[in-house]
């Protein structure tokens, strides 16, 4: 954890950022009288997995990209009057050979430290994000996050977290691809796996909620209202499958213009909303609840007390 300036009187003004596979995100937080205020949400679409998947190593250009978003990170974090920074890295960084030296060049850059984390730490700071958000005493759930190099799935009982594994898929990971066929198949053989590992804790009864958070995640929720013209959190398997052959039909250029997507973001929406597909089938889930938390809530709240919390998010 980063220190940059000493602690405020009312509150304080946190920040915690998430490396990941696909994009760099970022909050910046005022915590006060039990609430979290977020303030400002920063995305930055890095895609280091796009080089990390395929050699093994983020490519120069790359790493001074990042080294680059970090300083400006560092500049809005001043400007914001932030306190502590923790800063995490996720699947590409725990790959790359050469992630050591892009740690260490942020690190001499701007002082803040990068904590690569492994799968299973991942799942516990996104259970306890969705524990913020979401009752989960006296039920069985299943939280999924799909990232762009690694999915995770965990299993809660009665609120408990009782098991999370990560698996080496994600968005960035699926875009090589031949056709639809392809990609199924590709899906099929890791939602067999998923399953493998939910039958060992919930037999083959369908869990009470099954729950999805990350960046992709939320962008389905946002098609949804796009789409649909509906705004709750939670999503019928139906629509899920309708948004998925919606994707599929159009051009990546339709995505972009017809459905207000970035290019960084409108290749990877399509694998992630067959992959939510294919696990509600295997689940047997009849909706899919979409809180607005994920990975860097979670690191938010790693950094607190143990009071409970509750985002109060933007519009």
């Amino acid at each position: 954890m980063t220190h940059f300036l000493p602690t405020i009187s009312r509150g304080r003004t946190l920040a915690a950022i998430d490396l990941g596979s696909n994009a760099l995100r970022a909050v910046i937080v005022r915590t006060q009288n039990g609430t979290i205020d977020i303030i400002k949400e920063i995305r930055e679409p890095l895609r280091l997995g796009e080089d990390v998947f395929q050699n093994g190593r983020i490519s120069p250009e790359k790493c001074l990209r990042t080294e680059e978003a970090f300083i400006r990170l560092l500049h809005l974090f001043t400007a914001y009057r932030v306190e502590d920074v923790k800063a995490i890295a996720t699947s590409a960084m725990r790959d790359a050979k050469n992630s050591k030296q892009l740690i260490n060049s942020i690190n001499h850059c701007t002082g803040i430290e990068i904590g690569p984390i492994d799968g299973r730490q991942e799942a516990k700071l996104i259970y306890q994000a969705v524990q913020s958000e979401v009752v989960l005493k006296k039920k069985k759930a299943v939280l999924m996050d799909i990232g762009g190099g690694s999915t995770e799935l965990s299993i809660v009982i009665n609120g408990e977290l009782v098991a999370s594994h990560s698996f080496n898929v994600g968005t960035v990971r699926l875009l090589r691809h031949e056709s639809r066929e392809e990609l199924d198949l590709r899906i099929k053989l890791i939602v067999q796996k998923m399953q493998r590992f939910v039958l060992q804790y919930l037999g083959k009864k369908s869990p009470d909620l099954f729950i999805g958070t990350g960046g992709n995640l939320r962008r389905i929720g946002k098609i949804r209202r796009k789409i649909l013209k509906k705004t709750s959190q939670e999503c019928l398997f139906s629509e899920v499958s309708h948004m998925a052959d919606t994707l599929f039909s159009m051009s990546f250029v339709d995505r972009i213009r017809k459905l207000e997507l970035d290019q960084n973001r409108a290749d990877v929406i399509l694998p992630a909303t067959m992959m939510v597909k294919a696990v509600m089938e295997m689940l047997g889930a009849k909706k899919i609840l979409l809180p607005k938390v994920g990975l860097k809530e979670g690191i938010i709240l790693s950094m607190l007390d143990d009071t409970p919390r509750k985002f109060l998010h933007l519009s």
